[in-house]
């Protein structure tokens, strides 16, 4: 006898095109308008002044990992500014959660054998600064 309509084997093809579509589009669409994802991590609450050290931090390491590639036995140290990240895309503004003005920073990371750390220094007008902030 010929079944008509649809098996199991077909609404499980139909299914899992239309999700592959919809993975499709989406991405395609936030490719397209980024702007649209910023404007709405913009309504968020404003980020502490913690959380502005890490993406200070996060983008120092991004940078370092994309251009520096030396291996040392000595101890070096070198500092990022955050002009100089944000100059080559490495982060957005970082904007004082209580004035609502822009921040200034930089990161020092030092490489030491192996080991690389990075440390955040973050000032915001009067309301905040990282302790140890020079300001030269």
């Amino acid at each position: 006898m010929n079944q008509k309509g649809f098996g199991l084997k077909e609404f499980i093809i139909i299914i899992s095109i239309t999700f592959i579509c919809i993975l499709i589009i989406t991405s395609l669409y936030k490719s397209i308008f980024p702007s649209a994802e910023i404007k709405t991590q913009e309504k968020k609450e404003p980020l502490t002044y913690q959380e502005l050290e890490k993406k200070l931090e996060k983008s120092a390491e991004r940078y370092q990992n994309d251009t520096y590639s030396a291996n040392s036995n000595e101890k070096n140290i070198w500092i990022l500014s955050y002009n100089f990240l944000k100059e080559k895309e490495y982060i957005e503004k970082l904007i004082d959660p209580k004035s609502n003005k822009e921040c200034t920073g930089y990161v020092e990371f030092v490489q030491d054998e192996t080991v690389i750390s990075y440390k955040p220094f973050l000032k915001c007008g009067t309301n905040y600064q990282t302790k140890g902030y020079s300001n030269e």
